[in-house]
């Protein structure tokens, strides 16, 4: 029995993020056109399995929140501001009340880190940041709604 839920764990992080406000748009996978300030990507990058249970393997998944800010529209120093009271909300979020569904347990909080940088797509250069979060998936973990 695989513990992997993932379809369920990316579709309500999606919803999460969506009514987090400020956020245009959520998306799975790392969006290629029509990407406007204030979309956020929910990326997959890796995984493993630590641990095992007596009927399954207990994995740890990472992923990155990827928010896209269109780097030409100042004020600039505002843009950097949101940018870091969004990566705080997130944060507090995924390790408060942030209830991702699935088999997802818990988030791990030595893998929650982040990064600026900037990338170009469709000739607009965005400002972005990158929130790394690992999270433990368990079969024995079910979502509560």
């Amino acid at each position: 029995m695989a513990a992997t839920t993932n379809k369920a764990t990316w579709t309500q992080m999606k919803s999460q993020l969506k009514a987090m406000g400020g956020v245009a748009d959520a998306v799975i996978g790392e969006p290629k056109s029509g990407v406007q300030s204030g979309t956020v990507a929910i990326i997959p990058s890796d995984g493993g399995v630590d641990e095992t249970t007596l009927t399954s393997p207990r994995e740890v998944h990472s992923l990155t929140l990827r928010r896209y800010e269109n780097a030409m529209q100042g004020p600039f120093d505002e843009l950097e501001f949101r940018l870091d009271a969004w990566r705080a909300n997130v944060q507090d979020d995924f390790f408060g009340d942030f209830t991702l569904g699935g088999t997802m347990a818990y988030a791990l909080p030595t893998q929650f880190a982040w990064q600026y940088g900037f990338v170009t797509l469709e000739s607009v250069i965005h400002r972005i940041l990158d929130i790394n979060i690992g999270y433990r998936v368990d079969d024995r973990s079910t979502f509560a709604p």
